[in-house]
């Protein structure tokens, strides 16, 4: 997952930069995409299939001069849904609440998933990756 909302590529630029000072957010939360989320437009399921967003936490970044990544160091499950979801893509926000907050990151499953009720979907530990090189 290397996309970066608008609303952080502004907070990086913003703090590297010294332009302006922006608040860190107090943790990430996964949420569930149906289409293609992009850097303005999360694509969030609609709420009431049993889905909500989960905290994401992560480790430490890799040194730029290694990887330049950082994954999630605990698992996130999501689910069980209580309708049929085709869930395309994974999006970072700074709040919990659907359809609020402010997105951080976004990106595409490697492979799409359709959910039927009774069905979970995990993201597994180092599944994951965020890439700013």
């Amino acid at each position: 997952m290397a996309n970066i909302s608008q609303y952080l590529t502004k907070a990086i630029l913003d703090w590297a930069l010294g332009g302006a000072t922006p608040t860190r957010p107090v943790a990430q939360f996964a949420g569930l995409a149906t289409g293609s989320p992009t850097s303005a437009a999360s694509s969030e399921i609609a709420t009431g299939s049993g889905y909500v967003r989960q905290t994401m936490t992560f480790a430490a970044a890799g040194t730029p001069s290694g990887s330049g990544t950082a994954s999630n160091n605990a698992a996130v499950t999501f689910g069980p849904f209580s309708s049929n979801q085709s869930i395309s893509g994974l999006f970072l926000s700074d709040t919990v609440s659907s359809a609020a907050g402010n997105q951080l990151f976004q990106g595409l499953l490697a492979t799409a998933r359709t959910v039927i009720p009774g069905d979970s979907l995990v993201v597994g530990v180092g599944a994951l990756t965020i890439t700013l090189n």
